[in-house]
């Protein structure tokens, strides 16, 4: 069986949303990436089973970096990634404020925190009580590597595996 599902992905400019992203569809690593100044979309598909599910994969250009979010980039998705900068703590505080006053129209989809830039481990920043905070939300969260590629299928694979879930639980 083959599905096809939106996903977005939400994150402030620089976090590395476009790498991550790349690592999964292309298996590479631009280390001269240059900011996104548009939406992009991806394509990448994930092997469950008998399952073949096609992420349709949004990528803004970092606009949620105020915390906001765009309801209408939002509307449809199946699932979410929310990517923050390990060597940058601020990432994840906006992103934790914006889901406490958004949570409303992000809804109960199937979600993943990606702590990206992980292989910085001289400069991770994050701190045990951020994760704390990160952790009482429903959302599963990875440490990952957009340039190692350490974790970045675990990313798409364990979303995928979400989505399936709750469109069972659905019927």
């Amino acid at each position: 069986m083959r599905l096809r599902r939106k996903v977005c992905l939400l994150g402030a400019s620089g976090v590395g949303k476009s790498s991550l992203v790349r690592r999964f569809v292309e298996g590479s690593f631009d280390q001269q990436h240059k900011p996104s100044v548009a939406m992009s979309v991806f394509s990448g598909t994930v092997e469950l089973g008998d399952v073949a599910l096609e992420m349709m994969i949004w990528d803004p250009a970092g606009a949620e970096s105020r915390g906001q979010y765009n309801r209408s980039f939002i509307s449809g998705a199946s699932g979410l990634i929310f990517v923050v900068d390990a060597t940058e703590p601020q990432t994840l505080d906006t992103l934790l404020e914006a889901q406490a006053k958004e949570r409303g129209f992000i809804g109960s989809r199937p979600a993943i925190l990606v702590v990206n830039k992980a292989d910085l481990t001289g400069d991770f920043a994050i701190s045990k009580a951020q994760i704390d905070a990160a952790g009482k939300l429903d959302w599963r969260l990875i440490q990952a590597s957009a340039k190692t590629g350490d974790n970045v299928g675990k990313v798409f694979t364990t979303l995928a595996e979400l989505m399936l879930e709750a469109r069972k639980a659905t019927g």
